[in-house]
């Protein structure tokens, strides 16, 4: 496995992490749990564009994660174990996922997000 590989599974990995502790399952088969919707937008990102005829375009496959994630942060932002400081920095990376622009931009509200939601699991 190249460099290049091992991110883009750890980026795949982390997305997954997320989206599950969000919605508090373990279940890759429901929309926009996997991590290869993340996989798949660094792919297109880097040039490849092999998958963009089963899961559109760029810009098609990023809306489509900021849809889900911004439906991950509506679940953490109720809950209740979440201490009131956290909340309120998940807030603020909620409205950035519609500034994002790139996978980068994603994981690092994604990687944040896991750090401030460390004590729901």
């Amino acid at each position: 496995m190249d460099r290049s590989s091992i991110e883009s599974y750890k980026k795949g990995s982390n997305y997954e992490i997320f989206m599950h502790r969000a919605f508090r399952t373990s279940d890759n088969s429901k929309p926009g749990m996997h991590g290869s919707m993340i996989q798949n937008l660094i792919l297109v990102e880097n040039g490849d564009t092999s998958f963009v005829k089963w899961h559109g375009t760029f810009e098609k496959q990023l809306e489509n994660i900021k849809y889900y994630m911004h439906k991950a942060m509506d679940k953490y932002l109720a809950m209740k174990k979440i201490p009131p400081n956290n909340l309120e920095a998940l807030k603020i990376l909620k409205q950035g996922i519609d500034k994002a622009y790139s996978s980068d931009q994603l994981m690092e509200i994604i990687n944040q997000s896991i750090e401030l939601t460390q004590m729901v699991i």
